[in-house]
């Protein structure tokens, strides 16, 4: 796409978040509809992505609109809307995570599903379920910094706006998971050959 393709494409993206908050604002059903519409794989993917599992997503997804529109009133830089319904969808996955958390802790939490994106690859299948039982090992604000950097492909400032926290913080929060994802993936074979493929390639 040329330069003033992308400028026009961002302009509409921008007119359009504009109109869709002020339905918002102004409690129109029509502008919900088109926010879930608008939204709904953003928000589902990031929710999976994150906690590995599609177990209770659809509730996960409601609660995070319901959210979403309940707290667009505090927004009030409308080409900030999809930065908020990110950060907004993330706090409802740590807070998820934190449950399941307490829950592997007292020993009520099942086994979760794992997104797997490519059924027919056995070794790729595996490799995602091993990517996010690693991931369960890490705390929330790290493993969601991580995805979000790693998975998701955003850069420091997005990673950081979407944590809502400084860019230091992300940082540390960063530099920790890393730390121990390694350390995790060192003693996990089929991890480790993943990572040893991918050092290959750089």
């Amino acid at each position: 796409m040329s330069p003033s393709g992308r400028v026009l494409t961002l302009a509409v993206s921008r007119a359009a978040d504009s109109a869709l908050l002020e339905g918002l604002l102004e409690q129109e059903p029509s502008a919900v509809a088109a926010l879930y519409d608008r939204f709904l794989g953003l928000v589902q993917r990031l929710l999976v992505r994150t906690l590995g599992s599609s177990h209770d997503l659809e509730d996960l997804t409601q609660e995070t609109f319901i959210t979403v529109v309940r707290r667009c009133p505090t927004l009030r830089d409308p080409s900030a809307l999809r930065s908020f319904i990110v950060s907004v969808t993330l706090r409802v996955a740590r807070n998820e995570l934190r449950k399941r958390a307490i829950r592997r802790f007292v020993g009520l939490d099942e086994a979760a599903d794992v997104p797997v994106s490519h059924p027919h690859d056995a070794a790729v299948a595996q490799g995602i379920r091993h990517l996010y039982a690693a991931l369960d090992r890490l705390d929330a604000d790290s493993r969601t910094a991580f995805v979000l950097r790693y998975v998701e492909g955003c850069d420091l400032g997005e990673t950081a706006r979407a944590s809502g926290c400084s860019l230091a913080t992300v940082k540390r929060r960063l530099s920790r998971a890393e730390k121990r994802f390694e350390a995790i993936a060192k003693g996990d074979p089929v991890l480790r050959g993943f990572l040893d493929q991918a050092k290959e390639r750089v």
